[in-house]
């Protein structure tokens, strides 16, 4: 499966703002952008739950702010 980088979420976003779409097309556009965002999260988190305490030092976030972070469902940001 492709997953959509932040550079293109935001060509999506370009896009939906200088060129107007049928209003179904726009809801369909807003939604798939949701998702793509909802999806990041999850996979980012569940990246950062696999990280052990040395590499958590390395990039600077305590093992308590990993795990808070990690609880946090997909959509709280």
């Amino acid at each position: 499966m492709t997953h959509l980088t932040a550079q293109h979420t935001d060509q999506l976003s370009h896009l939906a703002l200088n060129h107007p779409l049928p209003v179904v097309a726009q809801w369909a556009l807003s939604f798939a952008l949701l998702v793509t965002v909802w999806d990041r999260r999850v996979r980012t988190r569940r990246a950062l739950a696999r990280l052990d305490a040395a590499r958590l030092q390395d990039i600077g976030i305590s093992p308590e702010d990993a795990r808070a972070e990690v609880l946090k469902k997909f959509w709280h940001v």
